[in-house]
């Protein structure tokens, strides 16, 4: 649904299905901005966060991690932005378009 929301208002979205095959699509495409769930299949998305960190070619990307179980205290605090699922898709446009522009601007998430 956020891929199609996303897609509705113009942004590039590339999709991957759980934190290693992110790291490597992010090998292979320059992403402008990081939707991470914190709980997702293949991984915990606080590592798959460490990983892009420890990236020397990324570390500015900028990351909004979502979950419905885990609290925000409890993440890193370089992180963004934080969802708490489920959320209201306006709130989630805000925090892309204030991140990296409004879609027009060509970003990709």
């Amino acid at each position: 649904m956020v891929r199609e929301v996303l897609d509705d208002e113009g942004y590039n979205v590339l999709e991957a299905p759980h934190g290693p095959a992110m790291l490597e699509l992010l090998a292979q495409e320059r992403a402008d901005l990081v939707l991470l769930d914190v709980m997702m299949p293949g991984g915990d998305g606080r590592q798959a966060y460490r990983e892009l960190r420890a990236r020397g070619d990324l570390p500015d990307v900028p990351v909004i991690m979502m979950s419905a179980a885990v609290r925000p205290d409890g993440l890193d605090s370089s992180i963004a932005a934080f969802l708490r699922k489920p959320f209201d898709l306006d709130h989630l446009l805000a925090l892309v378009a204030g991140l990296i522009g409004p879609s027009h601007a060509g970003g990709t998430a």
